[in-house]
């Protein structure tokens, strides 16, 4: 697979990304649930996934739909034009953690369904209009990921 080549916004949206995504992490642990849990319209998950080439643990917030007892999450990467590290990981290593207002569960990722995607889609776009701006700023499909509860035996 082959990575577009950034263009300057792209670098200044990951920078800030970089930057804001662990700031907010912080508050939202600070609070235990008690503040920020809403961004942009929609609800908050930090998702804490493992680094395909580090082994590092990561820790993103993004918005997210619920689906029974599954957590849905778009590989929107703020409408850059490359699939976010995240999503490159947990393709690599599809276990993860979510936490939503303090309560943590281990999560299996996989991505939705064609059959489902459009119709998650529309629920994403009820969250904001960002969502349509994203799409319509890349050249791929935005991947739209299935966080399904995992249980460790």
């Amino acid at each position: 697979m082959t990575t577009p080549t950034m263009t300057p916004q792209d670098r200044r949206a990951t920078t800030l990304m970089r930057r804001f995504g662990p700031l907010h992490t912080a508050v939202l642990r600070a609070f235990r649930g008690r503040a920020m849990w809403r961004f942009r319209g929609g609800d908050v998950v930090l998702l804490t996934h493992t680094g395909r080439r580090s082994g590092t643990h990561f820790t993103v917030p993004l918005l997210y739909l619920r689906d029974g007892e599954d957590v849905l999450v778009a590989a929107s990467n703020g409408g850059v034009d490359a699939e976010p590290q995240w999503w490159l990981n947990l393709q690599e290593c599809p276990y993860a953690e979510i936490e939503i207002r303090g309560e943590r569960r281990a999560v299996v990722a996989e991505p939705v369904s064609d059959a489902d995607h459009a119709a998650t889609w529309e629920r994403f776009r009820a969250i904001g209009a960002m969502y349509d701006k994203y799409q319509a700023g890349v050249r791929r499909r935005i991947t739209l990921v299935r966080l399904r509860p995992y249980r460790t035996q």
